[in-house]
């Protein structure tokens, strides 16, 4: 049988007040505790959710914050190379100019090497066929399946200087990463592989990537014996020379123009060289370039008239690892005579050609002296040797430009170098909000001495016009290097901008969702004294509600 105790109705609403009152009190005493009144979902859902959004938010952007400053940092350390380089550049004018100022009575310039540009850059993204390279939209091209480019590069020589390069899947192998996505360093690298794969029978020339990224040959010899032809022969992808076969394009060395001469060996004249030709039975010669090797050459039977000559002469100093590019064969059908020079002036050359054999062919035969010549140096006068320590120190600046770029980067990233021609190498993403869909891209740019269109000096500062150009591409440098700084400097500006924006906006999302969850302290603290005292009087008021039952009891005893 079960049983249970009755209170009376003022008890029970007595102690309803006290739990109430007790949970109430709890309730202020969490707030006072915490600082906050609303500390979970149940206390205030809006409330709760919102400020944890705003909460959220801000702490997405703080950790912004620090790529943002890691950004400004990286800008500066650019700008500061950039001040660096300026100053080198400042003093490899004052050197140029100070050889100008130096006495030399040469006027000429230096001889050059040919070279030969593409007309388009290999990243160019328009389509083939069309004047562009076929590249894609990031500047690679697709090499994978049948796709290739074939092109012929040759020297002044022809057939006997002349290299077939091949791009395709087989030729690039597992050198690439992926054969649809092939990049303008990698074809380069590629290019000249097979053209230093050819070896002896190769052409005399390099491939190299200009600073807006097109595809350059330049021959290894200087003056107007140096040449550099390429000449499409099939293939479906355009590297900058077109893709219709048996198209070419050709470009020349210049000679010296300082005075200097070429040596040159003179045969007699043999009237017979510019008719029937002379036989080749027994006819040979032997080539000496300075205090080389000597070269033995030997002709078929012949008879060989003085265009053949020169052609089996040419093809035989081609296969020559010690003569190839330095010596080239000539004949003059005005007077009958051929003749051997070198490709190089000045009064360091010297080449030497005697007969071997019983037959002449202007030489002379096995026996005679032969003929020897030298070339002539530049027509300087005793500034000569100033200005070439000045050209040394010209270059030496040029180097320690190039090494400053390179070192001008901040935490791994340098937007003064890049090692290829693609911008993206280089290239700084900076992020301004959660989203990425703010953000700024500050293009990096290759700031070395070949970037900037600086090049070293080969001709010792001999003439004016050396020094003339190299002040013009110091000018231009200058330009450049102020230009960029300019444009550095209004990125770091808005890069500065949106990081105090950033701060700013982190205090107003933390402001904001405190003033959804705060609680008022001083609110609270008058709450739990209120409490404390009706948590008292509904102990009273118990009491007095208990004494009825109290006055029953005392009549039981």
């Amino acid at each position: 049988m079960s049983s249970s105790i009755t209170l009376s109705a003022a008890t029970r609403q007595n102690l309803l007040s006290l739990q109430d009152t007790a949970n109430l009190l709890s309730t202020t005493q969490t707030r006072l505790s915490t600082g906050k009144k609303v500390n979970s979902a149940l206390d205030n859902p809006v409330n709760f959710f919102t400020a944890q959004a705003l909460t959220n938010r801000s702490s997405d952007l703080s950790g912004l914050l620090d790529s943002i400053s890691t950004g400004v940092q990286t800008i500066q350390a650019a700008n500061q190379g950039i001040t660096s380089i300026q100053k080198l550049v400042d003093s490899a004018k004052s050197t140029a100019t100070q050889a100008l100022s130096t006495k030399s009575t040469a006027t000429g310039a230096s001889a050059a090497v040919a070279t030969l540009t593409a007309s388009v850059s290999l990243s160019s993204a328009l389509a083939t066929g069309a004047g562009g390279t076929g590249a894609a939209a990031d500047g690679t091209h697709d090499f994978s399946g049948t796709k290739s480019a074939e092109f012929t590069v040759a020297d002044a020589n022809g057939a006997s200087g002349t290299t077939t390069v091949k791009l395709d899947a087989a030729s690039f192998g597992n050198t690439v990463t992926d054969l649809k996505k092939v990049t303008a360093d990698e074809i380069l690298a590629q290019i000249n592989k097979q053209l230093t794969a050819a070896g002896g029978a190769g052409a005399q020339a390099i491939a190299s990537l200009t600073t807006d990224g097109r595809l350059n040959f330049s021959s290894t010899a200087t003056g107007s014996d140096a040449q550099v032809t390429v000449t499409v022969t099939g293939g479906d992808t355009d590297i900058g020379f077109g893709v219709v076969a048996g198209t070419s394009a050709n470009a020349k060395g210049i000679d010296a123009t300082d005075g200097s001469a070429k040596a040159k060996a003179n045969g007699v004249a043999v009237p017979t060289l510019g008719t029937t030709g002379v036989a080749g039975t027994n006819a040979g010669i032997s080539i000496q370039l300075g205090d080389g090797a000597v070269k033995n050459l030997t002709f078929g039977a012949g008879p060989f008239t003085g265009a053949q000559y020169v052609t089996e002469i040419n093809n035989q100093i081609q296969s020559d690892v010690g003569l190839k590019g330095k010596l080239v064969a000539e004949f003059s059908a005005a007077t009958n005579q051929l003749s051997i020079r070198t490709t190089a002036s000045g009064a360091d050359q010297k080449v030497t050609v005697k007969g071997t054999g019983s037959v002449d062919i202007g030489f002379g035969t096995s026996g005679d002296a032969g003929v020897t010549a030298s070339g002539t140096g530049a027509t300087s006068a005793n500034g000569t040797n100033a200005r070439a320590a000045l050209a040394k120190q010209f270059n030496e600046l040029l180097t320690q430009i190039t090494q400053q770029a390179r070192d001008a980067s901040y935490n791994g990233v340098n937007l003064l170098y890049r090692a290829g021609s693609d911008p993206k190498e280089n290239t700084l993403h900076m992020s301004f909000n959660e989203k990425d869909d703010s953000s700024l891209d500050i293009k990096g740019v290759k700031f070395d001495a070949d970037g900037l269109g600086i090049r070293e000096v080969t001709g010792s500062f001999s003439s004016d016009d050396d020094i003339k150009a190299a002040l013009s591409q110091l000018t231009t440098a200058s330009s450049t290097l102020r230009s960029q700084s300019s444009t550095f400097g209004s990125n770091l500006t808005v890069v500065q901008n949106r990081q105090d924006f950033t701060k700013n906006l982190v205090n107003i999302l933390d402001t904001g969702s405190a003033n959804l969850t705060n609680a008022d302290m001083n609110e609270e603290a008058a709450n739990s004294q209120a409490l404390s005292t009706r948590n008292s009087l509904a102990i009273s008021a118990l009491s007095l509600a208990n004494q009825a039952q109290q006055g029953i009891l005392q009549l039981l005893r």
